[in-house]
């Protein structure tokens, strides 16, 4: 049954890079978008129940029945969505007409992807769908602003099935599609070397630097971040070498894992490839990729300053010299054996960025133009190869399963707010809790941001949060790209916020020490995640925004302010600090901070 997971899986990828290319209406054919990811979806729940193989008891016949109790949910999910992908037509014609089949349909994929949401990503997406699908029932008997509309089941179950403000909306069709392009690109370039590139480049270039370990560290993880898209896979990824690295140069524990957690984590924001969710907030917003990408460029690097900083100041306090020269690789050999894995990402910015291509024909056409250099040279002794190929299908089809589950249970979560009026109740609720005071409601949404995410990953968070709250902060006079930024970047630091922060629990193992204090630390490193995107809501030049001048202001004065603000919190400079020297640099980060009226909207 591994094998046919595993051969499913191909077919799950490959159909989304042929259906992300439109290759349909190249070939003549006629087919709904929705049928394609029902189809995605079905085999997404066979996956996720058979993909882990039977356990085998001693009896034969007890192994048998066992196989058949745990192959059911799978075949059941893969048998409902390939029935609503060939009869998706007929019952969006006539829903009432067959209005059976589709209540049938609904409960068992409803079902079966709930349970699946549940064992990829925890309980709380469950709870949630549970809460607003009762409240879609019987919100119409609750007074006030949480009264809803009056639904009946046999009309609100054939929604959540077939119509695409539900489970067959955006944000199931860009996993399918986008998402998949984007870790079918991943996965080649892991299996011909480019992680090993990235390190090696990050280690020729940082390397020889006071706390060269810590800085390599940085950098290896922001560049592993635009392959893996995932905080906790790119920790266990490079942390299980970066992380004893930094032990044996001199850092502390709980500071080689902080440094990991972080780093990792701003991966997801990192242009040129970001997480999951960025692409979902360029089709929510009718953006291409590519002017998403720009605008989180300015907030990415100003991350990273602050952590490269503090890295280096903690270097300075421990006196942590670099790594020998004989240790390190030479950078011209390093782009020379592997400068070829630089094409994808020119040919992706170039096509999106003067022509009207879209994001995933443009990384297929870098991925294409690389490939002949994968298989010819690659990198490390790692080449690609036709079985490596495949391999890379296969991991693309199981890594995509768990974020399309998710997607397609957010999305019957959105279509039951939609149905329900609750979407405009919960803005309205909102927007009156904030009293028009634009500040207090976004502190309400970053809590909201992190609570959800203790138990959901940063593409459950954003897509509920956009739903509910962005929209209140749109009202208030946000710019809608600045709204969702904001959403986005809390949805992420939920990976490193205590009490729950998945990317510092996985460091934290790694390094040997309290996942608490990675934690907290990792906070520290990371502190101008938790304040730059208020800046950048009213300051529209932090996002790209307002015409050059406005642009290089905001930068220039965000970058010192980030520096200033990383050197308090490490209290030191070419000494230790005194208390009242960290204080002026408290306040001087707090001053260039401000967006002053010069940059400033709303």
């Amino acid at each position: 049954m591994n094998r046919v997971a595993s051969g499913i899986g191909s077919v799950l990828a490959l159909t989304g890079l042929f259906w992300a290319v439109d290759a349909p209406t190249w070939l003549g054919w006629f087919i709904y978008q929705e049928q394609f990811i029902a189809a995605a979806l079905g085999a997404s729940l066979f996956i996720s129940f058979c993909g882990g193989g039977v356990k085998s008891p001693d009896r034969a016949n007890s192994r048998l029945l066992l196989a058949v109790v745990e192959m059911s949910p799978g075949l059941m999910g893969l048998a409902a969505g390939l029935w609503l992908c060939v009869r998706y037509p007929v019952l969006q014609a006539d829903v009432i007409g067959n209005e059976t089949e589709a209540i049938v349909l609904s409960v068992v994929l409803l079902a079966l992807s709930l349970e699946a949401c549940r064992r990829s990503a925890g309980s709380v997406l469950t709870i949630v769908f549970g809460v607003f699908f009762a409240w879609a029932l019987f919100g119409y008997l609750l007074p006030g602003m949480l009264a809803t509309k009056q639904v009946s089941l046999a009309r609100l179950l054939p929604y959540l099935a077939l119509d695409t403000s539900s489970v067959l909306g955006a944000p199931l069709m860009i996993a399918a599609t986008t998402v998949v392009v984007f870790m079918f690109f991943g996965r080649i370039l892991q299996n011909c070397g480019g992680a090993e590139f990235f390190t090696d480049l990050s280690s020729a270039m940082f390397g020889r630097y006071r706390g060269g370990t810590g800085k390599v560290e940085v950098v290896a993880s922001a560049l592993f971040g635009t392959i893996s898209g995932s905080a906790v896979a790119n920790v266990m990824s490079t942390g299980i070498i970066t992380i004893p690295n930094m032990k044996k140069a001199g850092y502390t524990p709980q500071t080689a894992g902080a440094v990991e957690a972080v780093s990792s984590t701003g991966g997801q924001i990192m242009p040129p490839v970001m997480g999951a969710a960025a692409f979902l907030m360029a089709e929510n917003l009718q953006l291409r990729y590519v002017e998403v990408a720009l605008a989180a460029l300015i907030p990415s690097l100003l991350f990273y300053i602050s952590v490269f900083v503090q890295v280096d100041l903690e270097a300075a306090k421990r006196r942590i010299g670099g790594i020998s020269a004989a240790e390190l690789p030479r950078t011209g050999q390093v782009f020379r054996r592997g400068w070829f894995f630089l094409i994808p990402f020119v040919v992706l910015f170039t096509l999106m960025g003067m022509t009207e291509l879209q994001a995933e024909p443009s990384v297929l056409l870098g991925v294409a133009a690389m490939l002949p250099f994968a298989f010819r040279v690659g990198y490390g002794g790692k080449r690609l190869s036709g079985r490596s190929l495949l391999k890379a299908l296969k991991d693309t089809g199981r890594d995509a399963v768990d974020i399309i589950v998710i997607c397609a249970v957010a999305g019957a979560v959105i279509g039951l707010l939609n149905i329900s009026g609750l979407s405009l109740s919960l803005s309205l609720a909102l927007a009156k809790l904030g009293e028009g005071n634009v500040l207090l409601l976004l502190v309400a949404v970053a809590v909201m941001c992190l609570v959800l995410g203790m138990g959901l990953p940063t593409t459950g968070v954003y897509l509920l949060v956009a739903v509910i709250a962005a929209p209140s902060l749109v009202q208030l006079g946000v710019p809608a790209l600045a709204a969702h930024m904001f959403v986005f970047f809390f949805g992420c630091l939920s990976m490193i916020t205590p009490p729950v922060a998945m990317a510092a629990f996985a460091a934290a193992h790694i390094a040997q020490t309290s996942p608490l204090q990675v934690a907290f630390t990792a906070c520290r490193l990371g502190w101008p995640a938790f304040i730059v995107p208020f800046v950048f809501v009213f300051s529209p030049g932090l996002l790209m925004g307002g015409g050059l001048w406005v642009v290089t202001v905001s930068l220039l004065a965000a970058s010192a302010g980030v520096w200033m603000g990383s050197v308090a919190f490490a209290g030191h400079l070419a000494k230790p600090l005194s208390h009242a020297s960290r204080l002026v640099a408290v306040i001087s980060a707090a001053l260039l901070l401000y967006p002053f009226e010069a940059t400033a909207v709303g």
